[in-house]
């Protein structure tokens, strides 16, 4: 039965033909062929179901048998009555390669064959228009006039009243262009049509799959908000949509917390094992039944797979369809034109050593939330905990607050199940195992891998859970939680596999013996208190020779563990706060926490105030409370904090008169504040004193630091005064400097080396040496492959490099010397300089000329449009700050 609708009012049972009038505001408007329509829209042609999937991907066929619970809902969902069922919109979704297109694609195929399917939308990533959004409600509204063509005069009439409708460079909101296009025009029909109430039973379905895969995050947002808000009008509208996609916070937390009239499924709570294992054994019966050497292996050996293996198989695919179905063509028909020389049984043990190519699906992901704090110690725990623990297990166990683990994870949803609330004691888990190899394999996880030096944080947090437990025990006063079982169970395991890190380092057997002393004695003691102490230092004594960041937040917490021990304000007390303050500084420097600087001043300034003259260690307190106002003031740029440090470290020095040992100390970091105000605020009376300060240390210790800072020193003066024999002593100090560091461990060269590269940078500039500009770029190169990514000081040695590149492609023209600054200059705005930093609008303006640079040497239109969208942040910012930013570059001093 034909249930075309007509849209002519006072005509019954007339249909749309080629030519068609309608009246619209008192005026006879006549349209061109439908064809037209079509060619004025311009959808995207392989967008629907129906594109060639061989062609246009994704390539995903429903095997029969599988996921029958799950399209039987969206079936019954999609078929029943808006009067009995309200959800306009179903929300399915689950992680990569778990069959979600798969599904889309049957639905589509189903419910079309009844012609109640209105139109659908499959996002590819990586595939033009079909992975941006601009071209969403033309594809549709395109496919709306074919399945129900009353509304094709409607959305003609809508684009002749407007045409700026089905441009995708749209002044309109995707939104309205959306209502206009599509909802519109169907909401009109269904209200002029006579079979309305017949379409009360049976709703119209639009289909929109991978919406994850929408490169415009914005105007996916407004997709969402634009339906849900014509849904909360037009409640017996009907019409469904079904949204399919990875767990996306800015797709989840949209529909999550709609109001009503969305149905959500997630796609892992319907056991998708034993879809694979139906689909297993179907391929594997139909290859066996027509290859006669199986069939031969089968008679002689048995069964085959036998169970231990098909369950290890299905396990290695961990749900994937699309994976099980690479590993599969692998088993039965070999790598290429070789498989001939092998056979399935042999080919199957060698499928569990093949990953199921996600790698670029995890390091796109992982990105996201690299930028947050304690980013890689969640992801780092998650690959290596022997256990999986819920998130308030893991936020116990490493220390932190449960919403910092949240705020972790939010948007790594696509490959990492997140339960829907904190307090769940459903344990976080990886959608895929492959997740846990990409982490834990270097070569393939770069700056996301999860070190094997991690497990020694994880021991130490465990250690400190256990004496926390062990203190409680007695008073019996909280019940033993998630983190505390897994500590007591998991600590020495996680001792055995993080022991190696210490690499023969002297301190890894003291460590472990100073461990087993602590739990030894009473959990009150003051020898307790004691031995935690000297746990911490030694542990920073081997993280400044190491550089494994990941155990300083053990170490603050070995203190504070130590401080809660002792209340009292003696002198035992006043060294753990000095410790604490120690670490908390440490941990400033590798993440860039200001709070934790901000705890080590105010630390600092209890031990100052609790040590009054003449106390044998006021200038400790003094010592310490001005370096760590140095390093706030080298993040903030806040003059109050380093004018504060010079008059902390002029007392300091008072105190250490010839021949205190430690004179040289307190004069470097006078000398190095000095020289720190200068680079922010040039004054020769304030360099002319620094350099003098270097100068006396040196008398007192030929000391590396000392021959660094004087060098620098020396190196500043020659850019102010132009004099090129200032810049050829810097060289020569600071190569000294180098030659003595020689024995030192290489990271002990880093700041070194960066600052050899500046001096020659600055000098090359004064010179015009091609010779000096090499050394620089070559400096500064090996500086930073010994300084980590997360350290604070290494925004400095960026800054040179792209200087120094973008110098050395004036010279020669080279387009990597460009593109190397280009990615440098990305790494200072994505990792150091980041929303509000002081120094980010004049990096902005340098990557937006460089970009504009290359663009205008090779004709790239995508750096021509990143500077675009760089431009529209920095002009917000110069709004904000009245004025455009003037680059400089700030070179770094060496901490005495």
């Amino acid at each position: 039965m034909d249930h075309r609708i007509s849209v002519l009012e006072g005509s019954d049972g007339a249909r749309v033909q080629t030519i068609i009038t309608n009246q619209i505001e008192s005026q006879y408007l006549q349209f061109p062929p439908q064809f037209a329509l079509s060619d004025l829209l311009q959808p995207i042609p392989d967008a629907s179901h129906k594109r060639n999937r061989k062609v246009s991907p994704p390539d995903s066929t429903f095997f029969p048998g599988t996921r029958k619970v799950v399209i039987k809902a969206i079936l019954s969902w999609a078929s029943s009555n808006v009067l009995l069922q309200r959800n306009h919109i179903f929300y399915l979704y689950g992680y990569a390669g778990s069959g979600k297109s798969a599904i889309a694609q049957a639905v589509c195929e189903q419910v079309g064959r009844g012609s109640r399917l209105l139109a659908s939308f499959f996002f590819r990533l990586d595939a033009g228009d079909r992975s941006r959004i601009g071209r969403l409600p033309n594809t549709l509204a395109s496919q709306v006039a074919t399945a129900l063509p009353e509304t094709a005069p409607l959305i003609q009439a809508a684009m002749n009243s407007d045409s700026e409708l089905a441009s995708t460079h749209s002044r309109l909101a995707l939104g309205a262009r959306l209502e206009a296009l599509v909802y519109e025009p169907f909401k009109t029909v269904i209200e002029r049509s006579s079979l309305a109430p017949n379409t009360l039973s049976h709703p119209y379905l639009i289909v929109i799959d991978g919406l994850d895969e929408c490169e415009d995050k914005e105007g996916v947002q407004e997709f969402l908000n634009c339906t849900l808000r014509f849904f909360e009008q037009q409640t017996l509208i009907p019409l469904r949509v079904l949204i399919t996609s990875r767990i996306e916070q800015h797709i989840h937390s949209s529909l999550n917390s709609a109001t009503g009239g969305v149905r959500l499924k997630d796609l892992g709570d319907h056991c998708s094992r034993d879809d694979i294992e139906t689909f297993m054994r179907d391929v594997f019966d139909k290859c066996i039944e027509k290859d006669r050497v199986i069939q031969a292996y089968i008679r002689e050996h048995g069964p085959w797979p036998d169970q231990s293996d098909a369950d290890r198989l299905v396990d290695h695919i961990g749900g994937s369809f699309a994976f099980a179905s690479t590993l599969f063509t692998f088993i039965f028909h070999g790598p290429g034109p070789q498989g001939a020389q092998s056979t399935p049984m042999s080919r199957l043990p060698l499928t569990f050593d093949i990953d199921p190519k996600f790698d670029s699906l995890y390091s796109a992901t992982l990105a996201r939330s690299e930028h947050l704090p304690h980013f890689l110690e969640v992801i780092s725990t998650l690959a290596l905990i022997n256990d999986p623990l819920p998130v308030s297990g893991i936020a116990e166990l490493l220390g932190l607050s449960t919403y910092q683990v949240v705020q972790v994870l939010l948007d790594l949803q696509a490959i990492i199940h997140l339960p829907e609330t904190d307090n769940s004691d459903i344990p976080v888990m990886f959608c895929h195992a492959s997740l846990r190899d990409f982490l834990t394999s270097q070569d393939r996880s770069g700056r996301f891998h999860a070190s094997p030096a991690f497990h020694l944080r994880l021991f130490f947090q465990c250690f400190i859970i256990g004496l926390k437990e062990r203190r409680q025990r007695p008073l019996q006063l909280v019940r033993e939680t998630v983190a505390m079982a897994y500590s007591m169970q998991y600590e020495e395991s996680h001792w055995t596999k993080g022991k190696h890190a210490f690499k023969g380092h002297a301190a890894g057997a003291r460590i472990f013996k100073l461990c087993r002393k602590v739990q030894k004695r009473s959990p009150s003691s003051e020898s307790h208190a004691s031995y935690l102490d000297k746990l911490g230092i030694t542990l920073l004594k081997m993280v400044n020779d190491t550089e494994d960041a990941f155990q300083v937040e053990g170490i603050v917490s070995l203190h504070r563990e130590a401080l809660s021990l002792r209340p009292s304000s003696n002198d035992a007390r006043l060294a753990t706060l000095d410790n604490l303050g120690i670490a908390l500084c440490k941990l400033f420097e590798n993440s860039g926490s200001t709070p934790a600087v901000d705890e080590a001043i105010s630390l600092f300034r209890e031990t100052r105030r609790l040590r009054p003259s003449p106390h044998a260690n006021l200038s400790v307190s003094l010592n310490n409370l001005g370096i760590a106002l140095y390093m706030l003031f080298q993040q903030s740029g806040c003059i109050e904090n380093i004018v504060e440090a010079i008059g902390i470290h002029r007392e300091a020095l008072s105190l250490r008169s010839f021949p205190n040992p430690d004179r040289s100390f307190s004069l470097n970091n006078l000398g190095n504040a000095l020289h720190a105000l200068c680079e922010h605020q040039w004054s020769p009376l304030y360099a002319k004193e620094a350099i003098a300060l270097y100068h006396e240390a040196l008398t007192l210790q030929d000391r590396p630091s000392t021959l660094t800072n004087l060098g620098n020193a020396l190196r500043h003066q020659g850019e102010h005064s132009g004099h090129v024999p200032d810049y050829d002593e810097a060289i020569n100090l600071l190569q000294r400097a180098l030659t003595l560091l020689e024995e030192c461990p290489s990271i002990a060269c880093r700041w070194t080396l960066m600052n050899i590269g500046v001096a020659f940078f600055s000098r090359s500039r004064t010179s015009g040496s091609a010779e000096d500009l090499d050394e620089a770029i070559s400096s500064l190169r090996k500086s930073l492959d010994l300084i980590p990514q997360h350290h604070i000081y290494r925004h400095k040695a960026l800054r040179y490099l792209v200087l120094s590149l973008q110098a050395l492609y004036e010279r020669d023209q080279s387009l990597a010397s460009l593109e190397g600054a280009i990615t440098h200059n990305r790494e200072l705005l994505t990792r150091h300089y980041t929303s509000g930093h002081r120094h980010r609008g004049e990096w902005l303006d340098k990557l937006i000329s460089l970009l504009r640079i290359h663009a205008d040497a090779s004709g790239c239109r995508d750096h021509l449009d990143e500077a675009m969208r760089l431009d529209v942040e920095l002009r917000s910012l110069m709004i904000m700050s009245s004025g455009r930013p003037e680059l400089s570059a700030v070179s770094p001093v060496s901490q005495a």
